[in-house]
């Protein structure tokens, strides 16, 4: 089964397209590429984006409160600041971008299961978009249909792909490019090997003391309600996310975000995390760890123990425009006498004592026609 999704949607009415295109580099498309050759100009965008807007969690850092959702605060931040965001940001000004040029374009809710033990569900903190490619208006094809020059096009249309799952905001491990959700087929990306499969309705493993009878497998039609991510690496298949085959609505999505920039256990929270595609290359600081991946596969990885250090590194190699007030960000780095030994023990080091904080004031509600509120709910 095809992960669900609907037509194109109405765009926000005040996202700037012209702003977030010159922002990450690409000219306005024509309508006719829009329509003929709308995969490959997604795949533009998506690969684009990923190599514009870092993925970052600086505000959470710096103790800035809630990160909003609505449309101008993404474009904001985002397009105008020369800022990143973490999953909820980048896909979701994705998904703002995609709606005004046509798309059809559905946030989804993921759980995250990469480097996660089987049996430690983690919550569905993760965003994802299902992705239709546009629609000719029906005058338009009628028109196109009765050219003999466009037999060819027309077959060629028939036969295509038109739904993926698109992911700009994953710091690094899955592809730049949109996966088609046709089929489980294995699909060779930029970075590997991928595929989506179906699976029974429920998480693995017991998940804690309130979920001991999740996991068993339901009976249809409630088995085909999640599918799963994978990648394959070094010969075995890995899942990266399962996602919740089902539309996420606007409480869902303020719930989830409220809890990624809150909860003291999320992991956004608790670590710093900054990634970035430069050209071919991976680039990732998790806390004091500069790493980034070579397309050999080669990787260099050096310890940020200073903050001009890491200040330098986060204006050069991930291109953030940092804001005015920085006081907290360098609490995740260990000064030089505290770095890790060459074999790191089996639990990471303590983080220095932070001061107690003021609990964070509720959300703001979210208004009709922006961010999540209207625009993002139009096609659900």
């Amino acid at each position: 089964q095809q992960p669900a999704t609907r037509g194109a949607a109405a765009p926000c009415m005040k996202f700037n397209l012209d702003a977030y295109l010159r922002r990450i580099g690409l000219p306005c498309p024509s309508q006719e590429r829009i329509y003929q050759d709308g995969h490959r100009l997604l795949c533009d965008i998506t690969a684009a984006h990923s190599r514009a807007i870092p993925f970052e969690n600086l505000d959470i850092v710096l103790r800035r409160g809630f990160i909003s959702l609505e449309c101008e605060d993404l474009e904001r931040k985002l397009v105008a600041g020369g800022r990143g965001g973490y999953c909820f940001e980048n896909n979701l000004l994705l998904c703002l971008a995609l709606r005004s040029l046509g798309f059809g374009a559905t946030p989804m809710l993921a759980r995250v299961r990469w480097n996660t033990p089987p049996d430690e569900p983690q919550p569905f903190g993760h965003l994802v978009l299902v992705v239709s490619l546009p629609r000719m208006p029906t005058a338009a094809a009628a028109t196109l249909a009765a050219d003999p020059s466009s037999a060819g096009w027309l077959t060629m249309q028939a036969g295509r792909c038109d739904t993926f799952l698109v992911d700009v905001g994953f710091a690094g491990t899955n592809s730049i490019a949109p996966v088609a959700a046709a089929s489980a087929e294995v699909q060779q990306l930029p970075e590997g090997h991928f595929r989506l499969l179906s699976e029974p309705f429920g998480c693995t493993g017991s998940g804690g003391m309130y979920s001991a009878e999740l996991g068993q497998p339901l009976p249809p039609p409630l088995s085909d309600k999640q599918f799963v991510l994978q990648r394959q690496v070094r010969g075995t298949w890995r899942d990266l996310y399962m996602v919740r085959n089902e539309p996420a609505c606007d409480a869902d999505i303020s719930q989830a975000n409220w809890y990624n920039c809150t909860h003291p256990d999320a992991r956004f929270v608790s670590s710093f995390f900054v990634s970035r595609v430069v050209g071919d290359e991976r680039h990732h600081i998790v806390n004091g760890s500069y790493i980034f991946r070579k397309p050999d596969g080669s990787i260099n990885e050096e310890v940020v123990t200073s903050r001009a250090r890491l200040m330098l590194l986060l204006t050069s190699a991930f291109g953030i425009a940092l804001p005015d007030e920085t006081a907290y960000i360098d609490r995740f780095l260990q000064p030089p006498s505290e770095q890790p030994p060459e074999q790191p023990p089996e639990q990471p080091p303590e983080q220095p004592q932070q001061q107690p904080r003021q609990p964070p004031p509720p959300p703001r509600p979210i208004a009709g026609g922006l961010g999540v509120g209207g625009a993002l709910a139009a096609s659900l």
